[in-house]
């Protein structure tokens, strides 16, 4: 049991690690965009190395901790949670990248643009923090109302692409010749709010054992 306790305790301690890399990616991804600066969104395509080592390392982790168990322990929950949350992360981390390659590929974004992708990307950062406190802590009622904080994301995203459709009317050429690639690029900060809420079901199946699923 003790080392089952020891793994279970390095699993946590490496998907918090995992987290915070990825914070560190999004903060360099929204300072790439509003500085236009191609080494801080190179930066964050090389993290994502990292961060695709560190999913392999928690599945191996997980599977030395799957030999410490036996098929029915209650313990087994910890694993397949591990698992699937670093999934997310890495997912979520790709997202960052994506974003880099769009600095590296395309101008700066026009002011009012710039100042909403950074809301945009605040509100998830801070969700994501929450959702990880939420993990550590093992507080599944917490996990349960987070997701809400997703609305907020998407109603910013909303309003981005509303002055992005009136500034193509007003016949913006910058806004229309990037309109594609920009939408395509802050949709990653909304689908990583999407990964976001997965954890939290995750969170609450780890701690509860109930498979809860936010539409």
């Amino acid at each position: 049991m003790a080392k089952l306790d020891a793994k279970n305790e390095l699993l946590k301690d490496s998907i918090l690690l995992m987290a915070k890399k990825v914070v560190k990616m999004y903060e360099f991804a929204i300072e790439s965009i509003e500085e236009n600066d191609n080494e801080k969104a190179l930066k964050v395509i090389r993290m994502d190395e990292y961060i695709n080592l560190a999913e392999e390392e928690i599945n191996d982790l997980s599977i030395e901790a799957l030999a410490l168990l036996s098929p029915v322990a209650s313990d087994l929950r910890n694993v397949v949670a591990s698992i699937k949350i670093a999934a997310e992360l890495e997912r979520i981390a790709d997202y960052s990248k994506a974003i880099a390659k769009f600095v590296i590929k395309n101008d700066t974004l026009d002011n009012d643009i710039l100042k909403k992708s950074r809301e945009l990307c605040d509100v998830f950062l801070t969700m994501f923090d929450h959702t990880m406190d939420a993990y550590d802590k093992g507080d599944a009622n917490w996990a349960l109302v987070i997701p809400e904080e997703d609305v907020k994301i998407n109603e910013i995203f909303e309003e981005i692409l509303e002055i992005l459709k009136e500034k193509s009317i007003d016949g913006d050429k910058e806004t229309i010749v990037n309109l594609i690639p920009t939408i395509r690029m802050l949709r990653n900060l909304e689908r990583a709010g999407d990964h976001t809420k997965n954890i939290c079901e995750h969170i609450i199946y780890q701690v509860k054992g109930k498979y809860f699923e936010f539409n």
